[in-house]
């Protein structure tokens, strides 16, 4: 199913969505599933996306809010699991990126921060340092953006700068970089 989960970005509706059913299966064969459950969230995202693009606005919100309330029920679920965590993470990042500032709850910022906090707390230094460039990219771009969200301006910058000094020569260094520089002008 993941890789029919992604085939959405390269415009594959058709088999994101039998992806999306075989997610769906999952969940209603064992509802505490909390891998399937993430996914679910992350897909029902992807669909009200799909939903407020088309101009059905109301149901698009309607279908987020499930998708927040599926993607909490997975942490609750395994709240250790730093692979459930951070999919919510990365989902409620998409959700902050891809629909407007004014129907983004402060929550959806402060779970991502706290999800990315717990990641960095949860491998430590030396680990973290061992992980993969995206691993250390997403864990700091993202608690960089949930922080300039809220608007804790210092946090932000340092966590941005901690992507910088860790990531060189990547795109999660010139994210970042773009990310300092508009904290600047605001």
């Amino acid at each position: 199913y993941r890789q029919k989960f992604f085939a959405v970005f390269k415009g594959d509706f058709k088999t994101f969505n039998e992806g999306y059913s075989e997610i769906e299966a999952m969940t209603r064969k064992d509802p505490k599933d909390a891998r399937a459950l993430v996914w679910l969230g992350n897909g029902q995202t992807i669909k009200a996306g799909q939903m407020y693009l088309m101009g059905q606005k109301d149901a698009a919100l309607k279908l987020l809010d499930v998708s927040r309330k599926t993607l909490d029920d997975a942490v609750a679920l395994r709240p250790k699991d730093y692979n459930i965590y951070m999919m919510r993470a990365a989902t409620l990042y998409v959700q902050g990126q891809y629909f407007p500032a004014s129907v983004i709850p402060k929550a959806n910022w402060e779970k991502l921060r706290d999800d990315c906090l717990s990641l960095i707390r949860d491998f430590g230094p030396d680990k973290l340092a061992k992980s993969s460039v995206h691993v250390r990219g997403e864990a700091y771009g993202e608690l960089g953006i949930a922080y300039a969200r809220l608007g804790e301006k210092e946090k932000a910058r340092a966590a941005f700068k901690k992507v910088v000094e860790q990531n060189p020569g990547t795109a999660y260094e010139e994210r970042a970089k773009r990310e300092l520089a508009a904290l600047e002008v605001k």
